[in-house]
């Protein structure tokens, strides 16, 4: 009978392609939730600073407005100690037909500028329509000219401590590269280089482990995988 010819075969191509697609998907699937999560936050005030900028584009001599609501910047220090100068603060948008009360704090237009103070009195006109006395808390006489319903812009809520120059900078070209565009490159990057570099350790770890295999076989092999004979 003729000899049976046992061979062991040497290995020349390792499965790393499993653990190597693996490890690919989470590296992917890090870097995705990582996008994502820089996108709900970059996103409202991508949108803030888009409207902005686009309203103050195309209304100059208006104040821009973003959903209802216009953030100023304080550059007097008359409503001390309610906000100070360089303060940001946020008005609500009213209508035109709106009514106030006294105590009521509203932004109003007067010549070139918004003034934003304090209702201290109002009266009715011959015409029968309001007009409201305002005074800044810390001045010590009223406002010189009574304000009507048309120049109000709307009622203070909140502000921002300081944050007026920042309203001032996104205005800016640089401003406006900054917090528009770099936001939406960083997303951009977060969602390309990462697989592509993946892509790249992977094919490096896959030559490198065929590398490997070549040597092995043009070399002796290794114990327990020598050709037997029987």
């Amino acid at each position: 009978m003729a000899p049976e010819q046992i061979t062991n075969q040497i290995n020349t191509n390792p499965q790393h392609s499993a653990p190597s697609h693996r490890r690919k998907e989470r590296f992917f699937t890090v870097y995705n939730v990582i996008g994502i999560i820089l996108c709900i936050l970059f996103l409202p005030g991508f949108l803030i600073s888009t409207t902005l900028l686009v309203g103050s584009l195309i209304h100059p001599d208006f104040p821009p407005s973003c959903f209802g609501y216009t953030p100023l910047m304080v550059e007097t220090g008359s409503m001390i100690p309610l906000f100070d100068e360089e303060d940001l603060i946020l008005v609500k948008n009213t209508a035109a037909d709106a009514t106030y009360q006294v105590g009521d704090v509203v932004c109003y237009h007067s010549g070139n500028s918004y003034v934003t103070h304090r209702i201290i009195e109002i009266a009715i006109d011959e015409d029968g329509n309001a007009v409201y006395t305002t005074k800044g808390d810390a001045n010590n006489t009223p406002d010189r000219e009574p304000v009507s319903p048309e120049q109000i812009l709307g009622v203070y809520i909140t502000h921002f401590e300081g944050w007026g120059k920042a309203l001032l900078f996104i205005q800016t070209p640089v401003g406006m590269i900054l917090c528009v565009m770099l936001p939406i490159f960083i997303v951009i990057l977060l969602f390309t280089v990462p697989p592509r570099f993946a892509d790249f350790i992977n094919r490096r770890k896959q030559r490198a482990a065929r590398r490997a295999a070549g040597d092995l076989a043009e070399g002796d092999a290794p114990d327990g995988q020598n050709e037997n004979r029987l």
